[in-house]
């Protein structure tokens, strides 16, 4: 999985949606003037998140965007997903499934499941927790390079 650009917005505003959870709706044109973003690629991309149920939209004069769940029950992987749109064609991911079976791949594929793996156990919140406060979340931090290294480690031995 590749962070791309509309990744890392989707990040971005899932963040400060739940920093400022509570605070009523945000709308894409604020969060893109907030941090200086493209408003019509935001918006897209909020469209996405809000399809993929990560973000509820809010119409009429106060309309907007809210977390539709609890950030502490939104993953990183959720949030990194939904912003980027599907591939264009099959044919593409086919072809890129087909580089990846090769024997040098295989340790490319076992990085790759172990970043996966721990987006999908990074939440929103840990993020949220890590902007604001590190010394809150230092020993979730910690906790999660000693996971991280323990994986690896075994992935290692098995291949």
């Amino acid at each position: 999985m590749l962070l791309t650009r509309r990744g890392c917005y989707g990040l971005l505003a899932a963040q400060h949606l739940a920093e400022h959870a509570g605070e009523g709706s945000v709308s894409s044109n604020d969060l893109a003037e907030l941090y200086g973003l493209p408003h019509e690629a935001l918006a897209k991309i909020l469209q996405r998140l809000a399809t993929a149920g990560v973000l509820m939209s809010h119409h009429g004069i106060k309309g907007g965007y809210t977390l539709a769940r609890d950030p502490r029950y939104i993953s990183v992987f959720d949030v990194i997903k939904a912003s980027d749109r599907p591939r264009r064609s099959s044919l593409h991911s086919e072809r890129q499934h087909r580089l990846g079976t090769g024997n040098g791949y295989h340790p490319l594929r076992m990085v790759s499941q172990v970043v996966e793996d721990m987006l999908h156990e990074l939440m929103i919140e840990d993020i949220e927790e890590k902007a604001s406060s590190p010394a809150v979340s230092q020993a979730k931090h910690q906790q999660s390079r000693l996971w991280t290294a323990d994986r690896f480690e075994f992935l290692i031995r098995s291949a």
